[in-house]
């Protein structure tokens, strides 16, 4: 690899930012309405869908690293990373649609159907998700460039947030799957430029006869990503509001359709605050700001349960200042994932960017699950019961108990995970110019 350092352009940075607001979308729906979806229309119950969640993710702790190590030990004419996501465009909107088709058949029949569309959906995104963020160390070598890519990635994340929130007014209009159909080709269309627009410029040393046991190995020795993950787990496996949102809306408020206005007004501080977000980090670094985001969510997850939802206005207010503290460690994690692999090459002298990207995937896929399995088995406990008209006393305080204080219990991991992370933007520079000048030794 040569010592250049270079940059990206505009038009790039706009269409990697695009193919993450298309994958974000497809994620943000089933993440936020897929429970629901099966529980309330499909009539699927709570612990059968519990139950296919947990299953799928097993699924996926098994294919997510293996997928990664394709991706490290392949090398295709036509890129190492964008053919992934020449073949992610197409497939990862479909397979949502089809998630979301309630099937005519008996109560066997529409569970088998979920458990083939929703694992098969899984798959198909883990073909995306390490090869997306992958390819940010390999459209630029320097440190601040690749954050603004992939901050350019988590704005568009937020904005697929936001753009959710329209969709239970959608769903009256048309109904579960044209609405999911028409963000599909939303979805599509943001995502199609990116093959054509991003280029694979640094080009890094890699050995030709790396092995999978090799690959694996490098993981495990990797030990600031295993830790880092050990609290992005706990604060994304916490996470309620997106899960919880429409059983909220619907039960404690007596309206589904306010889910646009509180999804709308919890994540608009996301967005505006997600341009800013390299600054921030310049001043704090990633791991203060990481902590006292964590600090600031876990005190106003305790105020918000305190002051409660009988003023709408003020509780809409609250939950937007205590989502911007909650989601500003959820918009850098891929940043830290692009530094612990740095901090991986170093000790390893070989770089082995699609493990630990599909650790990510892996890691968010699971904290996903464990989020919607949580609020399950918690809204089982507390006594909540399906397509009721009217839920007990006891539900309606365990769906506000799950909105606003679980997430804390995420927020203090993730603060004990920092003590233990030693990563900071000075020692990942350090470790990037080591890197190159061992490859550029190498090379000559």
């Amino acid at each position: 690899m040569d010592r250049h350092v270079y940059q990206t352009s505009r038009f790039e940075r706009l269409s990697y930012g695009g193919f993450f607001l298309g994958q974000n979308i497809i994620y943000v729906l089933q993440l936020q309405f897929l429970v629901y979806f099966y529980t309330e229309n499909v009539g699927l119950s709570l612990g059968s869908t519990t139950l296919m969640l947990l299953i799928a993710r097993l699924w996926d702790a098994f294919n997510d690293p293996i997928m990664g190590a394709i991706v490290d030990k392949c090398n295709l004419k036509s890129g190492k990373y964008l053919p992934w996501l020449r073949f992610s465009t197409y497939s990862i909107p479909l397979s949502l649609l089809f998630i979301f088709i309630n099937i005519n058949g008996s109560y066997s029949a529409k569970l088998v159907y979920a458990y083939i569309t929703y694992i098969t959906w899984g798959m198909l995104y883990t073909v995306s998700d390490a090869p997306l963020f992958s390819l940010s160390t390999a459209m630029t070598n320097d440190i601040y460039e690749r954050d603004k890519l992939i901050s350019h990635g988590r704005l568009a994340a937020a904005l697929a947030a936001i753009s959710s929130a329209a969709f239970m007014s959608l769903k009256t209009s048309f109904g579960w799957t044209w609405t999911v159909a028409i963000y599909c080709i939303i979805a599509f269309l943001v995502m199609f430029p990116l093959q054509f627009a991003a280029k694979e410029r640094v080009k890094y040393r890699r050995s030709e006869d790396i092995t999978f046991a090799r690959i694996f190995k490098f993981l495990f020795k990797n030990k600031y990503l295993l830790i880092y993950y050990a609290g992005f787990l706990a604060i994304n496996g916490t996470n309620t509001l997106q899960t919880m949102a429409a059983y909220f809306a619907n039960s404690n408020l007596g309206d589904e359709g306010l889910v646009t206005i509180i999804m709308a007004t919890s994540v608009l501080p996301v967005v505006l605050i997600a341009p800013f977000l390299p600054i921030l980090i310049k001043k704090f670094g990633k791991k203060k700001l990481t902590i006292y985001c964590s600090v600031a969510t876990i005190f106003l997850c305790a105020i918000q349960y305190i002051i409660g939802y009988d003023n709408f206005v003020i509780f809409l207010a609250v939950s937007a200042i205590r989502v911007l503290f909650m989601q500003i460690p959820l918009l850098i994690y891929g940043m830290f994932t692009a530094d612990c692999i740095e901090y991986g090459a170093y000790i390893n002298g070989e770089r082995t960017e699609g493990i630990a990207f599909s650790v990510q995937t892996l890691v968010t896929k699971l904290s996903g699950a464990i989020c919607s399995t949580i609020c399950l088995m918690l809204l089982g406990r507390f006594g909540y019961v399906q397509q009721a008209v009217q839920q007990s006393e006891a539900a309606l305080h365990g769906i506000w108990v799950i909105l606003t204080l679980v997430p804390a219990i995420g927020y203090v991991v993730m603060i004990l995970a920092m003590v233990f992370y030693k990563l900071d933007e000075k020692t990942v520079s350090e470790l990037i110019n080591n890197n190159i000048s061992q490859e550029w030794g190498a090379s000559n």
